[in-house]
């Protein structure tokens, strides 16, 4: 114990569990010369819980861990995860009493959170390794002004500053006696030790108690951060039925097309003109922001803001920027002057028009039907009642893919725009619309879709939503087939897949779990490859959840600019 006290400094923890604590073992743990071994996923150990969490303003867990496998587990905790409806996890703030959890998720990936996560419901996920075999110390914090921060083997490896979901402050709460503190090794392994302090640990305590006990606790090699990593692709027996070859594919292309032509419905035949009118520009330092307004189907106008950057001396590419699901801000929060709704300040990693503008893009941020300008007086956003009483055969993900195509023809007429060098970068809902317009539109040549759905049946009932649904962002010709549970004529997949061989980057969050994900990487990969653009593609995770943040945004820039260059 005078090793524990010495490296983490004169403040006594108020929870220190060593070799020699007493402990409750079950299902046959048993203490060994280094720590509490673990065998089964049945066997556990645990305590009454701390006193002294009530009404604390910080929070810090954390201790040794020797996993002999990876997957999800939880190695120190108060409190479990819970199964959400489509298979996702979640690890929610308990309002009696104060839960936390050190662990890792399914590929073995440094999972925590304390007192919640943020605004997120989900366990927060990073891309550090808990490597098997290998000693880890492993910190979370729960910071005074509601951030996190993740340690592994003294170094900072990831925090949540930068995360939309974060700050939140939670308050710390023991209303209720709560759930004893259990520790395990679902897998197998040994836990040295473990502790929680009701404070903020800092980065030098952290650091030197890893000094101090990596000799005693070997291997332990020193921790790095890590934010972005290529995904794993997972191949399933149901995805291509045959290997994809340069020769089959032509066929394997028509018969999806036959798939998207039913559950996308048909383009109209003809296009109004443009009508471009422009209504307004600002001066906004190394760009100006000019509010244009084109024609996308007779009597129907889309609102947009054009960013130019200054001192263009040649044409340049352009960019379209499709936002994620808003309560009616809709572009305003492309180009940062709202929150999602109208009105309220401007929200962290939304504003990624700007980021494309100031790397030199011409960026277009439009308000997409049923949001922002495009809300009917009197309607919600997402409303669809109107748009299916005048196109009951089309769709809302293939209007706006059609919308898309016209804002590329209204670049294409710009003295500023390169029209042979489009892109197109999307978030969450503009994740996915990015892969689906650029399904539908050759001329777009490199995109990132970041946070996209990633399958149609497992998702839940996201794509049965009925046509004129208040909230609706469906595919109506979905519907049937999942109600019915039949296969559709269309996997998320064979979608992406038309991409193909132009340029086309997929961002996910590694702690949200989006369904199929490695399997999308998988098939998707295998079509690339087939048709020699092998390098052409790239799905990547990163940690955290939901979101846009800084660096996956540079990384989207860096992408767009490798391929529009």
């Amino acid at each position: 114990m005078l090793l524990l006290l010495l490296a983490l400094g004169q403040e006594k923890a108020i929870l220190e569990i060593d070799p020699g604590t007493e402990v409750r073992l079950a299902g046959g743990a048993r203490r060994g010369n280094d720590g509490l071994e673990f065998s089964s996923a049945a066997q556990h150990a645990e305590v009454d819980p701390p006193k002294g969490l009530d009404g604390i303003e910080a929070m810090s867990v954390g201790g040794w861990f020797l996993p002999k496998e990876a997957g999800e587990q939880l190695f120190f905790h108060r409190g479990s995860i819970e199964a959400g409806p489509n298979g996702e996890r979640l690890f929610r703030p308990n309002p009696g009493w104060v839960n936390f959890l050190v662990g890792t998720d399914r590929r073995g990936f440094f999972m925590g959170a304390v007192n919640g996560n943020g605004t997120m419901p989900f366990p927060f996920v990073t891309l550090n390794p808990v490597v098997p075999g290998t000693w880890n110390q492993l910190v979370v914090v729960k910071t005074a002004g509601g951030h996190q921060k993740f340690y592994q083997n003294g170094a900072l490896v990831w925090t949540d500053l930068d995360a939309a979901a974060a700050p939140k402050v939670t308050p710390f709460r023991e209303k209720s006696p709560g759930e004893p503190v259990r520790l395990s090794m679902p897998l197998g392994g040994t836990v040295g030790e473990a502790w929680v302090h009701a404070r903020e640990l800092g980065a030098e305590e952290v650091r030197k108690d890893y000094e101090a006990k990596k000799e005693r606790f070997r291997p332990a090699p020193p921790g790095r951060p890590v934010g972005l990593r290529e995904m794993d692709a997972h191949p399933a027996h149901d995805l291509w039925p045959e290997p994809v070859t340069r020769e089959n594919w032509p066929a394997t292309r028509e018969r999806i097309l036959r798939g998207v032509r039913e559950i996308f419905g048909t383009m109209p035949a003809e296009r109004a003109p443009l009508e471009p009118r422009v209504l307004g520009e600002e001066d906004c330092g190394t760009y100006v922001r000019r509010k244009v307004s084109i024609q996308v189907e007779p009597g129907d106008r889309m609102p947009a803001y054009l960013l130019v950057p200054k001192g263009l001396k040649v044409r340049a590419p352009a960019v379209l920027c499709f936002y994620g699901t808003t309560s009616g801000a809709g572009k305003e929060t492309t180009v940062g002057l709202s929150g999602p709704q109208p009105g309220t300040p401007p929200a962290k990693n939304r504003a990624f028009a700007v980021d494309m503008a100031e790397a030199g893009f011409v960026a277009f941020a439009a308000d997409y039907l049923r949001d922002g300008e495009r809300v009917t007086p009197g309607r919600r956003p997402y409303d669809t009642t109107q748009f299916y009483a005048k196109h009951p055969e089309w769709s809302i993900h293939g209007k706006d893919a059609w919308d898309s195509m016209r804002a590329i023809d209204y670049l294409q007429s710009l003295d500023a725009v390169d029209g042979e060098r489009i892109g197109m970068v999307g978030h969450s809902y503009g994740g996915h619309s990015t892969i689906f317009t650029m399904m539908f539109e050759p001329r777009i040549k490199a995109g990132w879709a970041n946070g996209p759905v990633s399958d149609f049946v497992r998702h839940g009932m996201h794509w049965a939503s009925p046509k004129g649904a208040g909230s609706s962002q469906s595919l109506p010709a979905m519907r049937p087939y999942l109600l019915e549970k039949r296969p559709p004529p269309l996997a998320f997949y064979e979608a992406t897949a038309l991409v193909a061989p132009r340029a086309l980057a997929v961002g996910q969050a590694v702690g949200e779990l989006r369904p199929r994900e490695e399997e999308n990487c998988a098939a998707v990969g295998e079509v690339y490859r087939a048709l020699g653009a092998g390098d052409r593609v790239r799905y990547v995770w990163y940690p955290g959840d939901h979101d846009f943040p800084p660096h996956v945004r540079r990384e989207a820039v860096a992408w767009l600019r490798r391929w529009l260059r």
